[in-house]
């Protein structure tokens, strides 16, 4: 069967009673958790990765797939209407959708977002569809070495990208994965980092980890800061934006969208960095750049198309090599793994009918999007004047039940509430959590990965790099690791040489003397 052929009975699955259904409440439900300031999608997908365990395999992807589209579109809402991100990716939006709403045009903005990021999600949902095949295709000629080169790419794209902070971003990481050694090593059977914990054998899930961080220490941290989230405009003023009138945004989009995509299969890059890097090229490249900030439809258009664009490519890593490129696909790879199914090359072959049936839930997502988004625009206000306690102690409740339905322990659940408090404290102090996730998760597959090499390949430590598909791949990665770490090394070296050069500036500071 052809690509096409199969994405019609992907696509006749996808419209099933039951799996259409969990899109359409997956869709609605992300685009809630993403216009809610604090709580985001990605909280969302956390607390319902317990949940998708009673599902079958199919269902659980393509609920997960419309809380994941539906969430990074749907923190413009209140980025647009009350100046407040719901999500880190939609920051841009605040820059000139809410100037256009101060200007009575609240209902144009949404429009113009709306438009913008249901063109790029569905461009990227295709470019999912029809390049991810031949690349799994191309993976197939991967072998233990291959594999675990590639993991270690993930793991040194999330330093990569974190350029303005990469010391912190890489103990984050590095912490993820002691955390993920805690329980039995996989080879000799030994347990490690467990303190006489009986329970701690089995390990530390994954699962436990991303809905402490992402729900109860976001949520806390929500409550903590007593943050006024009544909107003071109505979401429906305004003159609206007509089709007639999208030539005036459509090279913003084209622009913006490409971009989205090449970003979007890039392992730790995601959404966040799209939407700021189609927006600073948008400024250079409209002609209307300088005004920028005022309230410009391409200025809007441009990050909206970008954000929704990285969907559907950052699944491409995800789904042919294992590798998650963002916080939600990680939720996504759980869900795989919750399942006992391993995402990689062979899953094209050996269970393609899932495989295009998502593809398929990830179109339908993208188009559905447009009605679930307006629904909650219209129902926005109303939403919005739920106490905030009374919507954090809903979510607490829900994590701590989707924690405990993990494994059927408690010891999962003080775990949650410990990560939970870490979350919060890593929130308060601006210590990236995400890094910490993907550690938890990618740790344990490049430990697997490597052990397995060295048993297969007599101990050649050197395997790696004799290979030439995994010499690339860790040559790719040191280049990433020596660019994320050079402005660094750049600033320290000067700063140095002038302190060999002039003994009398190493000398301590007097008291009372001036400082230059």
């Amino acid at each position: 069967m052809d690509s096409f052929e199969l994405l019609l009975t992907g696509l006749g699955n996808a419209l099933s009673l039951y799996n259409f259904g969990v899109l359409v409440i997956g869709m609605m439900v992300g685009t809630v958790a993403g216009a809610l300031p604090g709580i985001s999608f990605v909280n969302a997908m956390a607390m319902a990765l317990p949940f998708t365990y009673m599902m079958h395999p199919t269902m659980a992807m393509t609920f997960l797939g419309g809380i994941y589209v539906g969430g990074v579109f749907g923190g413009s809402i209140s980025s647009i209407l009350i100046n407040i991100p719901g999500t880190p990716a939609s920051l841009p939006a605040c820059w000139d959708g809410y100037p256009m709403t101060k200007k009575g045009l609240s209902k144009r903005a949404l429009r113009i977002a709306l438009t913008s990021s249901a063109i790029g999600g569905f461009a990227s949902a295709l470019l999912l569809t029809f390049g991810a095949p031949p690349f799994a295709r191309f993976a197939l000629t991967f072998d233990q070495p291959e594999f675990f080169a590639a993991t270690v790419l993930g793991l040194v794209s999330v330093i990569a990208i974190a350029k303005d902070a990469p010391v912190i971003t890489m103990v984050s990481l590095f912490l993820g994965m002691l955390v993920a050694t805690v329980g039995v090593d996989p080879m000799y059977g030994m347990a490690r980092f467990t303190f006489g914990v009986a329970e701690a054998q089995s390990g530390i899930n994954f699962t436990v980890v991303m809905i402490g961080l992402f729900a109860i220490g976001e949520v806390v941290d929500l409550m903590c800061s007593k943050m006024n989230l009544n909107p003071k405009t109505d979401s429906t003023a305004g003159q609206g934006f007509k089709l007639s009138e999208f030539p005036m945004i459509q090279w913003a989009v084209a622009r913006a969208t490409a971009l989205g995509c090449v970003i979007g299969t890039i392992p730790g890059a995601g959404a966040t960095v799209a939407a700021v890097i189609a927006y600073g090229i948008e400024k250079q490249a409209s002609k209307r750049g300088k005004q920028f900030g005022t309230g410009v439809e391409e200025g809007l258009a441009a990050p909206e198309a970008a954000k929704n664009a990285t969907t559907g490519a950052a699944m491409i890593p995800l789904l042919t090599l294992g590798i998650p490129g963002s916080a939600a696909t990680a939720i996504m790879l759980a869900a795989l793994m919750l399942h006992g199914i391993a995402p990689g090359p062979l899953l094209f072959t050996s269970d393609t009918t899932m495989v295009y049936t998502i593809f398929a839930s990830m179109l339908l997502a993208n188009l559905l999007m447009v009605a679930a988004a307006l629904m909650v625009a219209r129902g926005f206000s109303t939403l919005m004047r739920t106490p905030t306690a009374v919507l954090g102690a809903f979510i607490i409740v829900l994590s701590i039940l989707g924690a405990y339905s993990v494994r059927n322990n408690f010891f999962d659940v003080w775990v949650c509430l410990g990560c939970g408090v870490a979350g919060y404290i890593m929130k308060r102090t601006g210590f990236p959590s995400a890094p910490l996730v993907l550690g938890v998760i990618l740790g344990p597959l490049a430990e697997r990965y490597f052990l397995t090499s060295l048993a297969n390949y007599d101990n050649n430590v050197f395997i790696f790099v004799e290979r030439p598909i995994s010499g690339t791949i860790l040559f790719l990665a040191t280049i990433f690791c020596l660019w994320a770490l050079w402005p660094m090394l750049r600033g320290a070296w000067p700063a140095k040489a002038s302190g060999l050069a002039d003994p009398d500036s190493a000398a301590p500071h007097k008291p009372g003397s001036a400082r230059g």
